[in-house]
């Protein structure tokens, strides 16, 4: 089966900006991504670029941008369960696997 795992390295990430820059890099978004949350959303549940049967999104020390920024982070957090959902609705499972440490 053809998987695709993303890895976002959360060390990195203490604000909005900072993760949809990690999360663009990391999920190897086109460069037309426009660096906000509309385009987040509209880039995760595209994924044309790394077609896969299954994705998973691995968030590494989430609680670094949680702390720092919580209502951005809940935003963030509400787009992956959307886009869950999405994939999930068109038969392509996607796991985010959010880890603390």
């Amino acid at each position: 089966m053809n998987h695709k795992v993303f890895y976002l390295d959360g060390k990195k990430i203490n604000s909005k900006q900072t993760f949809l820059n990690q999360a663009a890099e990391a999920m190897e978004f086109p460069t037309y991504f426009g660096a906000n949350w509309d385009a987040f959303d509209e880039c995760i549940t595209d994924l044309t670029w790394c077609p896969a049967q299954r994705y998973v999104i691995l968030y590494d020390h989430a609680d670094i941008f949680a702390q720092a920024e919580p209502t951005q982070y809940q935003i963030a957090l509400d787009i992956f369960n959307l886009a869950k959902e999405y994939w999930e609705a068109n038969n392509i499972p996607l796991k985010f696997l959010v880890i603390n440490k």
